[in-house]
């Protein structure tokens, strides 16, 4: 029997009991042993543990003896009261957050989470692992604003601590606060001997991840647990859901101010009910939460918490699909791990299987059942799945579709984009679920949303925008707004997708697939191209077209204003070293390779990131904050000049503004000329890419397997240069003819998206030449 809303979920030791309730410890042990239906303990490792409300249910009828009362206690008052009363009382007892449901990632938590997950984390976890570590993180971010009386505890702690002798202290008061905090909120997660585990170098590394971990923001929380999937490769059955994904998923079948009970059957890191309570308000939801991994629910139990909500949690189920739920809830969102079966064999056969037994070695359906159980009659679900599920030719997979199908239990399916997640590419749906006894409409919406999202390094993430979009399309359907049957065309070319409604009849005669791209696939032909991207190849062509006119707005006259000049005579000579500072990446020992981050951090320029005289906008390597701490000594600032040191010689680039603050790698060498040099720092850009200063570097680099240019070789470098006032009347004309340039590869690179497109439409028809 689960909690009602309103019911204390925290759980607690024998001897907890006994104080919160005036008895004697062995008391509670007695009515263990004397009545049956004493609540049965949870173990949290050696430890028992019992749930708060099994214990208020059990007391209810036990009055406490007049010779015991307390002051203010009538006759007849029971111990169930009592431990209610003791219960408010305690120092935290209800979760607190100093922030929104939504909280804002600042900068500063993103440079906070960046120094956390970077060098630091290995200094202080030791041969521990990373989870253990970003339990000690989270574990501190939450007590710092929720819970500012169990902080004072830690702060006193690190105020007294004099060294490595204190760390083992330091690490046991925050076990002891972490085990408190969860067990009060009913989780029997054993972080202590989790943090019990680090082995941090010094005391001052230790302290240095408490206190920035302290320092950051609410919004880090999230940060720190996406940086932990990113680094760890974990598998499908343990990386987060993004936000955009569950905020999607949670918009299109909540709303908002909604009184509903949500279940997460697999929660990870507890991202979809978060946004379940962001999207209804922690007021109205009361979730649930389940998960077969034990060293996750610490994670989900303290992301909710900070957000202010008590969750219901567990990973005790005992049997992988059993055949009667715990929770009987009007929604479940949900993102399962994919293609994997973590139960192979017996644990199969246990399941209830209404639609079909699912096929061993592959859990994918199982999950779909084990949703569809859980709801109340007319729940909804929905729920994350590969998009090969949709039309697999695994005969047990074909016929659970088909059965899906027939009962009316899928209302959409929406294909979302590519790289979602930072630790898997594997495209996935959104899938739609009801439970109903028979259908309640003839067709299903199949909704291809694989063009949306924006690029963010390494993935794509869906911005507001396109959950707006996909829910204009997506919610009225649900609601039962929409017209059902036949093969009413959705198309949302304006919002860069495509939907269509397609009849549960001819779903079963397309062999019962449930992917969308074969129902917006246009038949044998090919689809109907669409509309918008034409109209904005078009656009883009048109702007080209008005900025190239602009730019070649000029007097009447020579194309090219130049003139005779008198020769180099009397220009001034000097070598590079004279007018430069010039400084080396730092070397390969001080920074290494394990250094480096795809994520997060400063940006390190290689040599293959200068293009065309360019520093590319998104190179490939960064270092975490605190590293580029360390070497100030190497940031480039704008209009410096970077330099192949070691490798084959690239033409040298140009710092922009927006590069500032970059960091040298081992492989490059910056130029920054001198405050008392005359000489343009444009114009020595300009002269480094001449062909006789580049083949001049090129012959002095080392003739080495891997070809290197010291700072002292290049410093001999000759140039020549006319007065400053004729140099930069040269980067005048020569920037203009650069950005005349590259504006008409702008145009001819759009007019080639534009033929492309308008191919499309010539030959399907949809256009034709006027």
């Amino acid at each position: 029997m689960e909690p009602a809303h309103d019911e204390q979920t925290g759980l607690l030791t024998r001897t907890q009991i006994a104080d919160r309730l005036g008895v004697k410890r062995p008391a509670v042990s007695n009515w263990a042993r004397r009545y049956k239906d004493f609540p049965t303990p949870v173990r949290s490792g050696d430890m028992e543990l019992f749930r708060e409300a099994d214990l208020a249910r059990w007391l209810v009828n036990r009055t406490v003896p007049q010779r015991r009362l307390r002051n203010g206690e009538q006759l007849g008052t029971t111990y169930a009261t009592r431990l209610g009363r003791t219960s408010d009382e305690r120092p935290g007892a209800e979760p607190k957050s100093t922030r929104s449901l939504a909280p804002r990632i600042e900068d500063g938590d993103r440079k906070a989470v960046d120094q956390l997950m970077g060098r630091l984390a290995d200094r202080v976890r030791g041969p521990a692992t990373m989870a253990d570590y970003v339990n000690l993180c989270l574990i501190v971010m939450y007590v710092r604003h929720a819970e500012l009386e169990q902080w004072q505890r830690i702060e006193s702690v690190m105020s007294a601590g004099r060294g490595a002798q204190d760390v083992q202290l330091l690490l046991r008061s925050l076990g002891d606060v972490a085990q408190d905090t969860l067990r009060r909120n009913g989780d029997r997660t054993d972080m202590r001997s989790s943090l019990l585990q680090l082995e941090p170098r010094s005391w001052d590394d230790l302290t240095t991840a408490v206190r920035t971990a302290a320092g950051a923001g609410t919004g880090a929380f999230q940060l720190v647990w996406e940086s932990f999937s990113a680094r760890e490769g974990l598998q499908s059955s343990e990386f987060c859901s993004p936000v955009g994904l569950a905020s999607l998923a949670a918009g299109l079948v909540l709303t908002p101010g909604q009184k509903a009970t949500v279940l997460d059957p697999y929660m990870r890191g507890g991202e979809m009910l978060a946004a379940a309570c962001r999207h209804i308000g922690a007021a109205g939801a009361t979730v649930y939460g389940e998960t077969l991994n034990g060293r996750l629910q610490s994670v989900a139990s303290l992301y909710l918490l900070h957000l202010g909500v008590r969750p219901r949690l567990s990973s005790n189920r005992s049997d992988r699909w059993p055949p009667r739920h715990e929770h009987d809830v009007d929604v479940v969102l949900t993102n399962p791990p994919f293609n994997m079966s973590d139960a192979p064999g017996p644990g199969r056969r246990t399941g209830n299987w209404p639609y079909g037994a699912p096929p061993r070695g592959n859990d994918n359906f199982a999950w779909v059942q084990y949703v569809l159980e859980a709801l109340v009659p007319g729940g909804r679900a929905a729920v994350v799945m590969p998009v090969k599920a949709g039309n697999s030719v695994n005969a047990a997979e074909r016929e659970i579709r088909r059965a899906l199908i027939s009962t009316g239990s899928v209302e959409c399916v929406v294909t979302l984009p590519p790289h979602l997640f930072s630790a898997t590419p594997v495209p996935v749906s959104l899938w739609f679920l009801r439970r109903v006894e028979r259908p309640v409409r003839e067709g299903i919406l199949f909704v291809d949303a694989q063009g949306l999202g924006e690029k963010n390094r390494h993935r794509r993430v869906l911005r507001k925008t396109d959950r707006d979009a996909i829910t204009a399309v997506v919610r009225p359907w649900l609601d039962g707004e929409l017209p059902g049957g036949g093969e009413d065309a959705l198309r949302a070319d304006e919002r860069g997708f495509a939907a269509v409604v397609v009849a549960r009849s001819d779903v079963l005669g397309e062999e019962y697939s449930l992917r969308p791209a074969d129902y917006l696939g246009g038949g044998q032909y090919g689809a109907a191209p669409v509309v918008s991207r034409l109209l904005k190849a078009g656009d883009e062509a048109a702007g080209y077209v008005d900025r190239l006119r602009v730019l070649e707005q000029r007097p009447a006259g020579p194309e090219y204003v130049h003139r005779p000049g008198p020769g180099p005579d009397d220009w001034e000579e000097a070598i590079l070293g004279d007018l430069c500072e010039i400084q080396a990446g730092p070397s390969y020992t001080r920074l290494p390779a394990a250094a480096r981050t795809g994520d997060g951090g400063v940006p390190l320029v290689f040599p293959q990131d200068l293009v065309g005289g360019k520093i590319v906008d998104e190179p490939r390597y960064r270092v975490p904050w605190e590293t580029a701490e360390r070497f100030k000594k190497f940031v480039v600032r704008t209009d410096d000049i970077v330099c192949v040191r070691t490798g084959a010689q690239q033409q040298p680039a140009l710092v922009s503004a927006s590069q500032a603050d970059w960091l040298l790698s081992p492989n490059v060498t910056r130029l920054r000329v001198r405050p008392t040099a005359e000489i343009d720092p444009l114009y020595l850009h300009a002269y480094l890419g001449l062909q006789h200063a580049r083949e001049w570097m090129s012959h002095r680099a080392a003739a080495t397997a891997a070809p290197s240019l010291s700072s002292v070789a290049l410093g001999h470098l000759p140039l020549r240069f006319p007065p400053i006032e004729q140099q930069r009347r040269c980067v005048e004309l020569l920037g203009d003819l650069g950005r005349r340039a590259e504006a008409h590869a702008a145009y001819a690179s759009a007019l080639g998206r534009l033929r492309a497109e308008l191919a499309e439409h010539l030959l399907h028809g949809s256009v034709e030449p006027s």
